[in-house]
């Protein structure tokens, strides 16, 4: 057998050629593919992208257009587990306003029958690099083409530089240094949901940050040129898009400006849902769930995703669904492994779940000889609370009790927190707690 295919090499050079033209191929892609720009700072935000044209055609009951600002607030896989949606996010770090009439055509080619929400801040133009993380993860199409044509047209722009679009081995120069293993991988089977660190640990109080205004300043000639130019390509195409403004941090002058934008908006006949003045509204602690000023943690990205799942059960009659083992099940136990160590379970029961109940606030955590002795303040509202433990890998419940105080006799050391809740019939209903919880220290 081997001595025929090397008589068929000798008799036949051409297929010499074509198998080491096939190789070359091959390890051109391979090596193109691992060139992709990745962002690593919010877990490579571009597997959403991936993931999206992964969804079956007209199975969605939502698409949700935007930034980084889109995907740390709202989490499909939550709004899933609560009810059973399906949604996705088209979202990328960075994405502009330039991008969206591009990304309204790209998800209507597969979802024409979903609701296209477009989550609507201050990012106007995009970053080379932002550009990279949507343009480099889009199927080749007339759209974008014109979204690379329309980027880079502008003035400080050269045509030359759209080429490593196409042939990502230009930027091997600038992109052999920082690759690592992770650039082979671009599905972790969580369908791109947000799990980086800052997400799953940080929290920032933007209380004396987060600002409000009922002013008006004009907004840029860009931003209402790049609106209108979407809203005149949604009304020509009859597509129902709504906005959304998300409760972030906003400098005075951009808050606004965006007042101006929503004005605009609302006035070509576009629903406009402004969070900005209703995270009370929405269950939000701005002491407690925030990563940094512009995004949320993953606590708070909980609340808003009920929030925001709730709307779209009421505003476009997408119906509570059966959890089915399928690709978002899968997708969303693949997920909990991942966060398990940072939430607790009962945090993810949102409809047992009262935001409006405030956190006990931790005192004190001693180790004494018989075991570890927890206090914390009484909340007025609380009919009661839950001590947790956190082993290492995840929150453990300990004790249901009345009282401010609790004593671990298993344990000398460990992280601790405490969940208030209320009694609703036989149902208890959980508030809030202090999610990076308190050390047991010495006697």
């Amino acid at each position: 057998m081997i001595g025929n295919i090397k008589d068929i090499f000798k008799k036949t050079p051409w297929v010499k050629v074509i198998c080491f033209m096939l190789v070359f191929f091959l390890l051109v892609s391979a090596v193109q593919y691992a060139l992709l720009y990745r962002d690593r700072d919010t877990d490579n935000s571009s597997y959403q992208v991936v993931n999206f044209y992964k969804e079956k055609k007209d199975s969605l009951d939502a698409v949700f257009i935007g930034s980084s600002c889109c995907f740390s607030f709202y989490s499909p896989l939550f709004a899933y587990n609560a009810y059973g949606i399906k949604t996705s996010n088209y979202a990328s770090s960075g994405m502009g306003m330039i991008a969206f009439k591009y990304i309204v055509d790209e998800v209507k080619k597969s979802q024409p029958n979903a609701p296209i929400i477009i989550s609507l801040t201050d990012q106007d133009e995009m970053e080379y690099k932002s550009l990279h993380y949507l343009a480099d993860y889009m199927p080749m199409s007339m759209n974008k083409l014109n979204l690379l044509k329309d980027y880079f047209s502008k003035e400080d722009e050269s045509l030359l530089n759209s080429a490593e679009f196409f042939f990502p081995l230009m930027r091997f120069h600038e992109r052999w240094s920082e690759m690592t293993f992770d650039d082979l991988i671009i599905d972790d089977g969580t369908k791109g949901a947000t799990r980086h660190q800052y997400y799953l640990t940080y929290v920032t109080d933007v209380t004396q940050e987060y600002i409000t205004s009922n002013k008006k300043a004009e907004a840029p000639e860009t931003w209402a040129r790049r609106i209108s130019d979407l809203l005149d390509y949604c009304d020509e195409n009859h597509y129902e898009v709504m906005f959304l403004v998300p409760p972030k941090t906003y400098k005075e002058e951009k808050y606004q400006m965006m007042n101006s934008l929503i004005d605009l908006i609302e006035n070509r006949g576009y629903y406009v849902l402004d969070l900005r003045e209703k995270t009370d509204e929405v269950g939000l602690d701005l002491t407690n769930d925030y990563y940094d000023k512009y995004h949320t943690n993953i606590h708070g990205s909980l609340k808003y995703t009920d929030y925001i799942a709730k709307m779209l059960m009421e505003r476009y009659g997408v119906q509570k669904k059966d959890k089915e083992t399928d690709d978002f099940s899968k997708a969303f136990d693949t997920y909990y492994e991942k966060i398990e160590p940072y939430v607790i379970l009962e945090e993810l029961d949102a409809e047992h779940r009262d935001y409006k109940l405030a956190r006990p606030e931790l005192v004190s955590a001693l180790t004494l000889d018989k075991g570890v002795e927890l206090n914390w303040e009484e909340v007025s509202e609380a009919d009661g609370y839950t001590v947790y433990r956190n082993d290492g890998s995840k929150w453990v419940a300990l004790a249901d009790l009345s009282d401010t105080q609790y004593i671990d006799t298993d344990a000398k050391s460990g992280k601790y927190t405490v969940f208030s809740y209320r009694l609703d019939g036989n149902d208890k209903i959980y508030g809030n707690y202090d999610y990076q919880g308190i050390e047991a220290g010495v006697k």
